[in-house]
């Protein structure tokens, strides 16, 4: 009760949650309160009647208007304090959940009717209101959505243009009310007579009273029978004061017996009978207070297959708890009719993400036979067979079905075709989520038989195989709302003789695959349309001039397969593009026109002059980005007085942008980046631009000019001005933009310092970019005090240390600057994912507080001063990017990244690591470039490197044989269809990698960076180059230059069809060049040098082109020949044919070796075979060899004397000759 206590109180949102008894009366005690939502509770009881004390709810436009200043200005003041808290508000109107920014919503009031001209929403649907609609109701012209079904309302629907509107919206808005009647129901009022009725009563009563005043016997008689009346106990309760008034006249008559009574008891007859046609007639009572049994027996059966319910919606629905609990009809999302008891409305529909219902549509409901109204879209209803259930086809009373969002699958069940009454279908499959469903629909015949539907939407139901889509269609004339949108759709130039549905108002068939001429189409002759959608039809060629007969047409959507640049707008993919030929002057209705991506070009000019020329101009949507539009803006585009949006972006547009842009007093939004556009901006096009709060100015070649006193009529939230000379200090008008939320001035010619309002002008801003400036001094000071989410300041010359940063921030980019210091001990930022001090002179250790940072993914601290070792934080699993080269780091490879199984770029190169690479690298599943370059690993690379499979950039160089089965390295191998599951990259951090290829150290940027590498050059590596990595299909760079790698280069090295940088210099490689390394088309960089290369180079255009390039890349090679070299090959026939026979792998002197010594063995064992069994030749053979051995003995002798100069040789040869016979008879 002490709610009324809170005087001030404006907002008051307490809806979904499960707050139960009656609404306090005191709440109505609230007099200030703007706000009020207690929607999706268990309240009950009646409205308070006091709500008209809701002061703030009864304030007209005018009034609030007419406010004094001082007012105005202390509400101002105690909006100001909060304004940062709110942020943004969903609000439920309009039967949509819209988002109000600020306080947006102070005049959004729905409650008292008859005063009351701000209503703009109004839902009274779903409980028991009876009595006739009030014709007040019209007056309330703000009114843009109304909904009264489902009540126990009678009589005649208040006639008026809005509530007309409102209708052809929501044909539904009276559904429920059986009472009512008119002629926008077309049905016709019993009560269309009603005035005479009482005009018959009148002159009847006078017909008979002159009989009685002038008739005494027939009056005796008359009174004779009145006295004999019912008693008033079995009258209606609301005739019984008109009984009792003619008793008395009775009773007086009897007593005086005088014409004058009976002439006054005929007046006072005759005034009631006035009162009477004054009065509203009652509701019919209701014949029952409870719901069928039947029906609640149905409902729990129905809840039991409900699986899971997070919102608790169904938590009413039980029995046993006293008469209110078993009253089904009292069951929140059920509703009863008043006249039967029956159920006659189901509504369950989820608006929210998290609190579907999951489990099945039971058959149970099949019971609720009186069923008109069943919603239970968004909801986790498909059940274990994923199907739509057929029995719904059973309920022949339904008039609404919406199953939208639930993730059906199959077919759709030709059994709704029973639903004749149907005047409301929803099954399309888009949610909320994101998730589409499968449903698909074969033979649409059944729809046919729908002929009283109004709306219907199918978006995401597949009916590729319904090619006669629009003919069944034109067999259901009652359609109001058609929506197509993502049905795989083939064509929309069906031959349609005659189109019945000339009542449709809302067409859309977006994104389907017509892919034939847009003049084509019959979709042209549909005069009646008021929204048209045909976004991403693959409509192709002119835009028709039949066009410009829709005279209706408030919404066309003809936008091409638009998709979203980093700021969110549509970027052109060069589709099937068209001109504009048609003429839209006579289009006085068209409030929205989006041909994004859609004409292959014209003239900016003459497109505006095609548009409705209109007075007053309707127009307040125009979306032309991505046209290739040239010439310049007219300047008569002021006289389109009510543009909100006007999207040009990304053209060819050139001149100035004219001044007369700044009388468009309406328009909030103005896309102009991407042009060429130039010359001056000042006040002047700024003059009256009031509603302004998006600008997108960004590379176009203008100045922005203001006088420094000028104060912007403007709150902007969103400005990008990125390229545009705003320089050379900070704009002063920017102070004044106290609402602004993105802020971007990339090489915006900034030279100055962080003015001293920055902290508190931007203070509710989430984007602030300043790169590529000259902004020089220290950060600002008290940012933690900011609302800050990005933060770029890459690229100028700030210097100093980090200062406390937002406590919001997530991503943080100071790359490129003079900062200076240790790294703060606390950052300030605990929701911090992506922090990029690249290119700074930040000095010290890396405190352990940054392990702190539980949220980081990306972490770039290179090329700084930094040393010592990286702390162990092992907790940072959500890490992908990690960068700490060119720095003094040192210890063992970091053993804390083994827990960090999302990394994708690792790069510790130019820093002091030692020791062995561990075995659980190849665990990074995910990794796409590995840099260890220039540290001082030793020992042998790993054999679980080649686990990594998405691995495309592997540099090892200056730091041990290589491992076998490089072929697992599936990221350098082509898959069929190849994509890039990190092509989103994180928008924080640097991807620049140097990479050393072509003979030079070379950078690629982030759009380069899967350039598919291998360097392990510099390095101690032995053994030979294994076979597998030719394989590696999608390498573009291999060096393995300048380590101890011996063998041949594999002879498959010419299927590496992507190699474009090949550097297997400084090694111990010999053999031949294999002849396939000359089908390397691509290749572009060739070094063999300083190996032990043989034999002839192998011939070939493009071994041609790069040795002009290249004289050396032979060097070091003596047993190479023949051309380039001007060195021949000899015996070059020989030669010749050799190269003819050999083999894919060369000249191999292996088996060359194996055939000598096998013929070696074989000569002698036949020598020896001989010796041993033929006498003759043994002595002969060893005559001679003793003969052989006498003669180099003498020679020997005499050598030795002559040298030594002794003279006893003949007893030298003596001893010889003795020697030489006892030789000859030992073969005796």
């Amino acid at each position: 009760m002490w709610i009324s206590n809170l005087v001030r109180l404006r907002f008051l949102k307490l809806s979904y949650n499960k707050f139960d008894g009656h609404i306090p009366t005191n709440i109505t005690d609230l007099s200030q309160l703007y706000h009020l939502n207690l929607a999706a509770n268990s309240l009950s009881g009646v409205i308070p009647w006091q709500l008209s004390n809701l002061e703030a709810m009864t304030k007209r436009k005018s009034m609030l208007r007419k406010l004094p200043n001082n007012y105005s200005r202390g509400v101002d003041r105690y909006l100001s304090r909060f304004k940062h808290m709110v942020g943004e508000l969903s609000v439920t109107t309009k039967r949509q959940d819209l988002k109000y920014q600020g306080f947006a919503l102070l005049g959004i009031v729905t409650i008292d009717l008859s005063s009351n001209y701000l209503t703009e929403s109004l839902d009274l649907s779903e409980n028991k209101l009876s009595g006739e609609i009030p014709s007040s109701i019209s007056k309330l012209t703000y009114l843009s959505t109304l909904n009264l079904s489902y009540n126990n309302l009678i009589g005649r629907i208040p006639s008026g243009g809005q509530l007309d509107t409102l209708y052809n919206n929501n044909p539904s808005m009276y559904d429920g009310n059986a009472g009512l009647c008119g002629d926008i129901l077309k049905k016709k009022c019993p009560g269309n007579d009603a005035s005479n009725d009482y005009g018959r009563f009148v002159l009847g009563l006078w017909v008979v009273f002159s009989t009685l005043l002038f008739k005494k016997s027939w009056m005796i008689a008359y009174f004779r029978l009145f006295d004999k009346h019912p008693s008033s106990h079995s009258l209606p309760n609301n005739t019984v004061n008109q009984h009792l008034t003619l008793q008395l006249i009775n009773h007086l008559a009897m007593l005086m017996r005088r014409p004058a009574i009976a002439a006054a008891a005929s007046f006072l007859l005759l005034m009631i009978a006035a009162d009477g046609q004054a009065a509203t007639p009652p509701p019919p009572a209701a014949i029952g207070n409870y719901c069928e049994p039947r029906e609640r027996d149905a409902l729990l059966a129905f809840k039991e297959g409900v699986t899971d319910d997070p919102a608790g919606l169904l938590a009413s629905w039980r029995r046993g708890g006293g008469q209110l609990q078993d009253d089904c009809c009292q069951w929140r999302g059920v509703r009863c009719s008043n006249l039967t008891g029956h159920v006659v409305k189901l509504r369950l529909r989820n608006d929210h993400a998290g609190t579907a219902l999951a489990g099945e549509i039971g058959q149970s409901l099949i019971s609720l036979e009186h069923l008109r109204y069943l919603d239970l879209s968004m909801n986790n209803l498909a059940g274990s067979t994923g199907h739509v259930p057929e029995f719904l086809g059973s309920f022949r009373s339904l008039r609404y079905l919406n199953l939208s969002g639930i993730v059906f699958s199959g077919m759709v069940p030709p059994q709704l075709g029973n639903l004749s009454n149907l005047r409301y279908l929803d099954l399309s499959g888009i949610r909320l989520s994101g998730m589409v469903s499968f449903l698909y629909i074969n033979d649409g015949s059944w729809l046919a038989h729908l002929s009283n539907l109004q709306y219907l939407k199918l978006d995401g139901v597949n009916l590729s195989t319904v090619v006669d889509w629009p003919h069944v269609l034109n067999m259901i004339p009652s359609l109001k709302i058609f929506s197509l949108s993502s049905c795989s759709l083939q064509s929309a130039n069906q031959s349609l003789p005659e189109l019945s549905f000339k009542e449709l108002e809302k067409l859309d068939l977006s994104n389907n695959d017509f892919n034939h001429p847009a003049e084509s189409s019959w979709i042209w002759n549909l005069t009646s349309l008021k929204y048209l959608n045909l976004s991403s039809t693959s409509l192709y060629g002119d835009i028709p001039q039949a066009l410009g007969n829709m005279l209706s047409l408030q919404v066309l959507d003809f936008s091409f397969d638009d998709h979203k640049d980093s700021m969110g707008m549509s970027v052109s993919k060069n589709g099937n593009m068209g001109t504009m030929k048609a003429n839209l002057k006579n289009l006085c209705n068209l409030e929205v026109l989006d041909l994004d991506c859609r004409l292959e070009y014209g003239n900016i000019t003459d497109i505006f002059q095609s548009l409705p020329q209109c007075s007053p101009s309707k127009l307040k949507e125009v979306h032309l980005a991505g046209n290739r539009l040239t010439g310049m803006l007219p300047n008569w585009i002021g006289r389109l007085t009510s543009l909100v949006t006007l999207d040009l972006f990304n053209n060819s547009i050139t001149g100035q942008v004219p001044s007369e842009i700044g009388m468009l007093t309406n328009l909030r939004n103005l896309y102009l980046h991407f042009n060429n556009m130039n010359g001056t901006i000042t006040e002047k096009h700024f003059a009256h631009l009031t509603s302004l709060k998006s600008i997108y100015l960004c590379y176009n070649h203008l100045n922005i000019v203001m006088d420094p006193q000028w104060l912007p009529p403007f709150k902007l939230e969103k400005a990008y001005f990125a390229s545009i000379t705003m320089g050379p200090s900070f704009p002063r008008w920017l102070q004044s933009q106290v609402d602004i939320v993105a802020l971007a001035m990339n090489d915006a010619g900034i030279n100055d310092t962080f003015p001293d309002w920055f902290s508190t002008t931007f203070s509710k801003a989430k984007l602030l970019e300043f790169p590529g400036n000259q902004i020089s001094g220290g950060l600002p000071t008290n940012m933690e005090n900011m609302s800050l989410e990005k933060l770029y300041l890459k690229s100028n010359q700030i210097a100093g240390l980090i200062p406390r940063m937002p406590r919001n921030l997530t991503i943080l980019d100071l790359s490129n600057n003079s900062l200076s210091g240790p790294l703060p001990l606390n950052i300030g930022s605990p929701k911090l994912a992506e922090l990029n001090l690249l290119s700074n002179r930040i000095t010290g250790n890396v405190p352990q507080s940054i392990c702190e940072l539980q949220n980081l993914h990306g972490l770039d601290l290179s090329n700084n001063l930094l040393h010592g070792e990286f702390p162990q934080c092992s907790g940072m699993s959500m890490m992908s990017f990690f960068r700490l080269s060119n720095n003094s780091f040192s210890g063992n490879f970091p053993s804390f990244l083994q827990g960090w199984t999302e990394l994708s770029f690792l790069d510790l190169s130019w820093n002091k690591f030692s020791g062995n690479l561990p075995t659980w690298i190849g665990n990074f599943s995910k990794l796409e470039i590995l840099r260890l370059k220039h540290n001082m690993f030793s020992g042998n690379i790993p054999a679980s490197i080649t686990k990594l499979g998405n691995l495309s950039h592997l540099d090892l160089a200056s730091n041990s044989p290589l491992p076998q089965y490089l072929a697992n390295l599936t990221g350098m191998v082509p898959k069929q269809y190849y994509t890039n599951e990190h092509e989103e990259r994180l928008s924080g951090c640097d991807y620049k990698s140097l990479v050393t290829m072509k003979g030079l150290e070379l950078e690629y940027d982030e759009e380069n960076v899967t350039v598919v590498t291998i360097d392990l050059s510099s390095n101690l590596l032995t053994g030979v180059i294994p076979e597998d990595i030719t394989y590696l299909h999608r390498l573009i760079n291999l060096n393995l230059s300048s380590n101890y790698l011996s063998g041949k280069i594999p002879y498959s090295i010419g299927d590496m069809q992507s190699l474009e940088s090949l550097d297997l210099s400084k090694n111990m490689l010999y053999g031949e060049i294999p002849q396939s390394l000359s089908d390397l088309s691509s290749l572009s960089f060739l070094n063999l040098s300083y190996n032990n290369l043989v034999g002839r180079i192998p011939l070939g255009t493009q071994l041609g082109t790069l040795y002009d390039q290249n004289h050396h890349l032979y060097d070091g090679n003596d047993g190479l020949c023949g051309p380039p070299l001007p060195k021949s090959c000899y015996k070059s026939d020989a030669s010749e044919q050799g190269h003819l026979m050999r083999s894919k792998q060369g000249f191999d002197i292996g088996p060359f070796s194996i055939g000598v010594a096998m013929g070696f063995m074989a000569g002698l064992w036949i020598v020896f075979y001989a010796l041993l069994f033929m006498k003759t030749w043994r002595v002969a053979y060893f005559c001679l060899l003793d003969k052989v051995y006498d003669e180099v003995c003498v020679i020997a002798v005499f050598g030795w004397a002559r040298l030594t100069g002794r003279t006893d040789a003949r007893l030298l040869m003596s001893q010889v000759a003795w020697s030489s016979i006892d030789s000859d008879e030992s073969y005796e």
